[in-house]
């Protein structure tokens, strides 16, 4: 997997390149960060290019041609292994027949890499397991821990692990992916990477999902309710639907365009704004409120998204938010 197939996350890539160099591989690595920022990508980057036979000591790079290359690439490479939870959790048997394996030497090279993907879901039983494989590491073996909640992980294997925390992509590394793989406008790869919140996997699902089209509706949809449309202050709460990701996500959209009119009243610059193609709806926010107004609006559907995960009741929630934001103080348009 060439260097260049991955996006952002330079330092990172530096200090993994100086371990290669110096040949100080830990015996256990945990790659932490928001989801789908890209940490098992740079996992299994790092386990083709450990296990590449015709690697440069001092790059990233794999070949890309040798046969353990190729087996990567195909998933049939038999020294790198791959462990994800069963369902809620990572289960202790799933932890146990891992422990075995790696009582066995690799099978074609120097090391065995496990990836041990979303790691907090460990139950208490299997992270007690896995944390005695931590601290009795047989050798030839690298663990590599992918979390997004690092947290949910037991300090013990937290001090047991050398950490590399992967930051939320920036908005012109996201654009930049979306024009050369989804081959995208510079505008809408622009909008989707803002609205994205650092995270590649997100910014790909936005892409198949029609991003702006929802977009719109939402924002639509919020200013007639800012208008008092009586038929959609009725119908508000409808308009979100009752699955719990889309109305995370048409919350989101409404966060971020408050965001933006907090933004652009205070810097009257376009550069840093989420949606600075309506700016039909940032205009008619900054003329309704002034920047408390804003601010107190963020906070309130901050609130409800925060209602929302925590299984608070959704229509009472989405309710409690409109009443919220029709019933503040507006200014004449």
């Amino acid at each position: 997997m060439p260097r260049r197939s991955i996006y952002g996350h330079e330092k990172q890539l530096a200090l993994l390149t100086g371990a290669l160099e110096k040949n100080r591989i830990p015996h256990a690595y945990l790659f932490s960060g928001m989801t789908g920022v890209g940490k098992k990508t740079v996992a299994i980057a790092l386990a083709k290019r450990i296990h590449c036979n015709n690697a440069n000591v001092a790059s990233f790079d794999a070949c890309n041609r040798c046969p353990s290359c190729l087996k990567t690439d195909h998933h049939n490479h038999p020294d790198l292994l791959f462990l994800e939870p069963e369902g809620q959790f990572i289960r202790i048997k799933a932890i146990r027949d891992l422990q075995a394996q790696m009582q066995y030497q690799p099978l074609e090279g120097k090391n065995r890499i496990i990836i041990i993907d979303d790691a907090d879901r460990m139950n208490i039983t299997s992270a007690n397991a896995l944390l005695k494989t931590l601290e009795e590491p047989a050798p030839g073996n690298l663990l590599i821990l992918v979390s997004g909640n690092p947290a949910g992980l037991p300090k013990t294997i937290l001090s047991r692990c050398q950490q590399v925390r992967f930051s939320p992509l920036n908005r012109d590394t996201i654009a930049s992916y979306l024009r050369d793989h989804h081959a995208l406008e510079e505008e809408d790869a622009a909008m989707i990477a803002g609205a994205s919140g650092g995270s590649l996997a997100r910014a790909i699902e936005m892409v198949s999902g029609n991003y702006r089209a929802f977009r719109d509706k939402t924002l639509d949809d919020l200013m007639a309710m800012h208008n008092r449309d009586i038929l959609k202050l009725l119908g508000f709460s409808a308009e979100f639907g009752k699955d719990r990701e889309d109305i995370t996500r048409k919350l989101a959209v409404i966060q971020s365009c408050y965001r933006d009119a907090l933004v652009f009243r205070e810097t009257r610059s376009e550069d840093s704004l989420i949606n600075r193609d309506r700016m039909d709806v940032i205009s008619s926010l900054i003329r309704r409120f002034d920047g408390t107004e804003l601010l107190e609006h963020l906070r309130t559907v901050g609130q409800a998204l925060l209602a929302i995960d925590q299984n608070a009741n959704k229509a009472l929630t989405l309710e409690s938010m409109m009443f919220k934001l029709v019933h503040q103080r507006q200014q004449e348009a």
